[in-house]
Parts: structure tokens; C-alpha cells; sequence
């Protein structure tokens, strides 16, 4: 008969063997944290690139209840005026403004919803008529967005609806500052009535200390 050497008491292989799992559930704990804590750096680090990406958007036309009610010659015309649907594609808006201002004096300050996250976010903006211009068979309808990014300048674009009284069609366009180096080479017109009033606001919100002069 061989003699096997006896191994330790069962009750004192236990503590052993809860240790064991314990470390095993700490490690898997531990484990977790750090992946969550890497997973919130690289989300932070996303975020700040995103912040620090100069500001874009698009402008998207979309129904709305309001009309164009102009008269012309022959007939009073009822056009669909859209609302304009903004979606952030770059950086991160802090405060978006939308003015009516005819160039010497503000007729509508409309402070727009903000977003917790404008990632993928729209709003939609609908202006009065105010400060819109005739010219033949075309009246431009205008009207300024003040935008404050989260990070970088403030910023001062023309937004314009071109509406067609020929075919009732809408277009918008968008004017940056780049566009007033062209206002004393430009005729008397809608455009350079525009833009007028666009430099304008624009030194109206630099003595404000809102815009780099």
C-alpha cells in the first residue's frame, strides 16, 4: 500500500479559493474602469477637436404657414415664404441670433432655441418680411445670423431669399464678410442696399465689443 501525503484540511483550502475569486472580480472591476476611463478620454479628445473645427452649417428651406403677400401691377401675388432649417456640419454653436435689421434701424432680435449637443442637431429660424426689397420682378427678402461658436470668433452672415415673382420659386444664398470688398464697386440696387446695411450691423455689433472690428 502506497501512503499519499494528506493535503490540508478542507476548511482551510476555502479562504484559498474565495481569494482567488475575489482577485478575479477586482480584476474584471478594474478592468472595466480603465476602459471606461480610456473611452472618456478619447470621447473628451473627440470633442475638443470638434470645438476647436471652425464653424460651418447649412441652410435647408422647409414649409412653413406664412405667406408672401406682394402686389404687383396686374394682381396680389400669395407666395409660400419657407423657414430655414440650420444644421451645424462643423464645430460647436454656442448661441445663435437671428436680426432684422434694415440698416438703420433693429426690427426683430430672436434669440433661437439652443441645443445641449448640436452634433446632428437643426433648428428651424422664420423671419418677418421686414426688411425686404423690390426690384422688377424680383424681391429680395434679407435678414443677419449672429453666431457665437463655442470656440473662436463671433461671427455676422447675410441670409438672403431671392423670390421670383415670375415663377413664385425661392432661393436662398448666404453672405459672408468676404462679400463687403465688393460694396463701393457694386450699382445702386438691391445688392449693394443689402450689404450697406450688412456693414453696418456689422460695426454696430464691433463698437458692442461682439465682433473683431
Amino acid at each position: 500500500m502506497r501512503r499519499r501525503a494528506a493535503g490540508p484540511p478542507e476548511e482551510d483550502r476555502r479562504p484559498a479559493a474565495h481569494l482567488g475569486t475575489y482577485v478575479t472580480v477586482l480584476g474584471t472591476v478594474l478592468g472595466l474602469l480603465l476602459t471606461w476611463s480610456q473611452l472618456r478620454i478619447a470621447e473628451n479628445g473627440e470633442e475638443r477637436a470638434r470645438r476647436a473645427e471652425p464653424l460651418a452649417y447649412t441652410l435647408e428651406t422647409v414649409d412653413s404657414k406664412y405667406l408672401y403677400e406682394i402686389r404687383t401691377e396686374q394682381e396680389e401675388l400669395s407666395i409660400p415664404a419657407p423657414s430655414l432649417r440650420l444644421e451645424v456640419t462643423h464645430g460647436s454653436l454656442h448661441t445663435l441670433t437671428a436680426i432684422l435689421f434694415d440698416g438703420t434701424e433693429f426690427q426683430e432680435i430672436a434669440v433661437l432655441p439652443i441645443q445641449d449637443s448640436w452634433t446632428g442637431a437643426a433648428v428651424d429660424i422664420t423671419m418677418p418680411a421686414g426688411a425686404a426689397i423690390r426690384d422688377g420682378d424680383l424681391v429680395y427678402d434679407y435678414f443677419f445670423l449672429f453666431l457665437e461658436p463655442a470656440e473662436g470668433e463671433n461671427r455676422l452672415d447675410l441670409v438672403c431669399s431671392t423670390i421670383s415673382l415670375d415663377t413664385c420659386q425661392v432661393e436662398t444664398s448666404v453672405y459672408r464678410p468676404i462679400a463687403l470688398a465688393q460694396l463701393d464697386t457694386l450699382p445702386e440696387g438691391p445688392q449693394r442696399e443689402m450689404l450697406s446695411a450688412y456693414s453696418a450691423l456689422r460695426a454696430e455689433l464691433a463698437a458692442l465689443g461682439l465682433l473683431a472690428p
